[in-house]
């Protein structure tokens, strides 16, 4: 008997884990640096216009509203309609921050209509409706009446789950 027990601990261990790894937040950088890519993400996404809802790299390709404009490493922002106000150190800020964010597994992020932009984290494409993000919260987020329920929190980053 116990080592059917034991055997059914094994078998469900992996799976437990992997539930709890999306339920906290678990870095391979610094939560600093982390943190440091986020608040610089967010400062050149607030320079774009209220056209540019949505931004991730997936698989290294760039996508901007759904749109795929290709391997993230060969595009220049001239190639994007969207990104072309941005000055040269701006797109080379963006480049390296959104590099980061993905080896974090922090793949891509959009405005929220309650005021603050979140970061998809560790997508899951079979769960659209359950997405974890990352919000970053130096004191006023607020969560009451979004739909977003609080998972967990490292410095300044917010582990959400979706809605």
């Amino acid at each position: 008997m116990n080592k059917k027990i034991l055997y059914l601990i094994l078998c469900l261990a992996p799976f437990i884990d992997s539930c709890e790894n999306r339920n906290s937040i678990k870095l391979k950088d610094d939560v600093d640096a982390v943190e440091k890519s986020i608040i610089q993400v967010e400062s050149i996404f607030k320079k774009l216009d209220d056209s540019v809802n949505l931004m991730f790299v997936e698989n290294d390709n760039l996508y901007i509203n759904q749109t795929d404009y290709g391997n993230f490493d060969s595009i220049t922002k001239e190639h994007i309609q969207e990104l072309k106000q941005l000055d040269t150190s701006d797109w080379k800020l963006l480049k390296n921050n959104l590099k980061l964010l993905q080896r974090n597994n922090i793949n891509g992020f959009s405005r929220t209509r309650h005021g603050f932009i979140r970061f998809i984290y560790k997508k899951e494409s079979d769960e659209a409706y359950m997405q974890r993000y990352i919000a970053l919260d130096s004191g006023n987020l607020k969560l009451e009446h979004t739909g977003y329920k609080f998972l967990d929190r490292k410095s300044n980053l917010v582990l959400l789950s979706g809605r």
